[in-house]
């Protein structure tokens, strides 16, 4: 009704300027004619700029230096909004739809903002705000583009249009992220990679969700018919409210994760996970295994020393505590085993055991004292001490050492078994003298005690074989085809298939992970097979995804 209304006024002061009189009579009048004619202009662009003020829906056409043009016309940008209206944000703005306060011919704030220029995944479309403020929501409606240094008063909404990827960085949210559903039967991973900010909750409504981010999330709200999301990132609150079945993928830790509503939850990723709530009678869930490798290895064998009242009895080479100082490392020790042995202990509890443990120890370690008894000359004493000598097994890496047994390199063998023979000759010396046999002791002494101090003890269990998932990553590079960079297939020969970048992206992304399971010497068997049972996954995708080429020579 606006702009009908200045069409009209503006046709009138047309029509008043077309028959307005004007005779031969003289030049007086002519002139008058003329002053007249330009007042109705003036007066005409003067009301057409008051018909413009006010919150307006508009799109942008061009934007340039010092002005934006839009479907209502060509405004002027206040200073406050210069750093988003640049020329290096044009490709980004142009044909975006806004919503904008206009004030005497000029822009003053924004209250919407829908960006509609998509990239490429070699070339994203950059929209950065250098710091200004959108003072109310935007919508990214496009794929591969990045947004930066922008502050948004409330929401941040993704679309079903974005389906590749998108960047965020440096961006102050107000309220919510949003990514809204994608309704088709073939979906592929959205990658979200998140850059410097403090993320608000973020909301996901879309199935196969791939989340990244440098920081701790505060909030991700799971809903509707949501079934997969992996993130790769810290996330204070989890709250899964979906409509069936649910998997969660990635690796980071999670402080909470509350089961509103689902069937069949799977949590068993590589999250740590420290407390789960679950609202949801009738869902089945699957939680992660907790992690107590290195508290089952801390108190395999606590290093115990003797305990005396003064050391008289305790020999110069061994160390001693009180009893009341070993009692004190004893408490700590039960209660980590306590921890140890309670299948139903949290990953959170079990990282405080070892925390205590460790306190304990080195308190401990700190008041140990060596003994004062000195065996100088005695060879009973050499003798016992030659035969106390037990080895350990010798390994490269202790894979094939079963759970809690110690083992040593064979350098470390070595070393011991050449004091022990010295040892040995002097023992069947008749004439060694009794320095001879005091120092014999003494470097014996310091050879076993450097030898248990070398004990290691295998952190994985027993041996675990990693065979078929090496041979399942080296057979990937014999399926993999051309890529189409014309991404349709027309410049790859009708006789090869192809598969388009992120096709191949998502494989490489499926090896590269499991590469670091056979590279982590620290996983277990059941991370192997989880490893091969995903990337046989990724496989199956990248093998639909293949296409037949149609380039003609």
């Amino acid at each position: 009704m606006k702009n009908k209304a200045l069409t009209t006024l503006m046709a009138t002061a047309i029509t008043t300027t077309l028959v307005f009189p004007f005779t031969n009579a003289s030049a007086a009048s002519s002139e008058a004619t003329v002053n007249q004619s330009q007042f109705n202009v003036q007066t005409t662009e003067k009301m057409a700029a008051s018909i413009l003020s006010g919150e307006k829906s508009l799109k942008i056409t061009n934007v340039t230096s010092d002005s934006v043009r839009t479907s209502l016309g060509q405004f002027k940008i206040s200073s406050a909004l210069k750093p988003i209206f640049k020329a290096t944000n044009r490709q980004a703005l142009i044909n975006a739809d806004a919503t904008v306060i206009v004030k005497n011919d000029e822009i003053t704030s924004i209250t919407s903002l829908t960006l509609k220029n998509a990239g490429t995944n070699r070339k994203a479309v950059v929209f950065d705000g250098g710091d200004a403020n959108i003072a109310g929501d935007v919508t990214v409606n496009a794929d591969y583009i990045k947004i930066l240094n922008v502050n948004i008063a409330n929401d941040l909404t993704v679309t079903n249009r974005v389906k590749k990827a998108i960047t965020i960085d440096n961006v102050k949210i107000g309220d919510t992220i949003t990514f809204q559903p994608l309704a088709t039967r073939k979906i592929e991973w959205l990658k979200v990679s998140l850059y410097d900010i403090e993320t608000p909750e973020i909301i996901v409504q879309r199935t196969k969700l791939n989340i990244s981010a440098d920081n701790p999330i505060s909030s991700i709200a799971v809903k509707d018919k949501v079934t997969s999301l992996e993130v790769m990132a810290d996330v204070k609150k989890m709250v899964i409210d979906v409509e069936n079945d649910f998997s969660l993928y990635g690796e980071g830790k999670i402080e909470q994760v509350t089961v509103k509503q689902g069937a069949r939850i799977g949590l068993d990723s590589g999250h740590q996970i420290n407390k789960v709530q679950v609202d949801a009678k009738n869902a089945k869930v699957t939680l992660p295994a907790v992690n107590k490798t290195e508290l089952s290895k801390l108190i395999a064998s606590p290093p115990y020393v003797a305990v005396s009242i003064n050391g008289n009895e305790v020999l110069i080479s061994d160390k001693w505590t009180t009893q009341a100082e070993r009692t004190a490392f004893d408490s700590a020790v039960t209660s980590a085993r306590t921890v140890a042995n309670n299948t139903n202990a949290s990953q959170d509890q079990v990282l405080n055991a070892i925390t205590q443990y460790k306190n304990a120890l080195a308190n401990y370690q700190a008041v140990q004292k060596y003994g004062k008894k000195y065996a100088a000359g005695d060879k009973t004493t050499l003798t016992t001490l030659i035969n106390s000598v037990q080895y350990v097994t010798v390994s490269y890496n202790g894979y094939e050492v079963p759970y809690n047994t110690p083992w040593t390199l064979q350098s470390e063998k070595d070393t011991l078994q050449s004091v022990v023979t010295s040892a040995q000759n002097v023992l069947y010396n008749y004439y060694a003298t009794p320095t001879d046999i005091s120092n014999a002791i003494t470097n014996l002494e310091n050879a076993i005690w450097n030898y248990k101090n070398a004990y290691k003890y295998n952190t994985n269990g027993y041996y675990v074989d990693k065979t078929s998932l090496t041979t399942l990553i080296n057979s990937v590079a014999y399926a993999y085809v051309p890529v189409s960079l014309n991404g349709d297939g027309t410049d790859i020969s009708i006789h090869q298939k192809w598969t388009t970048q992120d096709a191949r992206n998502s494989i490489d992304y499926a090896v590269q992970q499991a590469n670091y399971v056979v590279s982590n010497s620290y996983a277990t068997q059941q991370d192997v097979t989880n490893a091969i049972s995903n990337l046989q996954s990724a496989i199956y995708y990248y093998e639909t995804a293949k296409k037949q080429g149609s380039y003609q020579y």
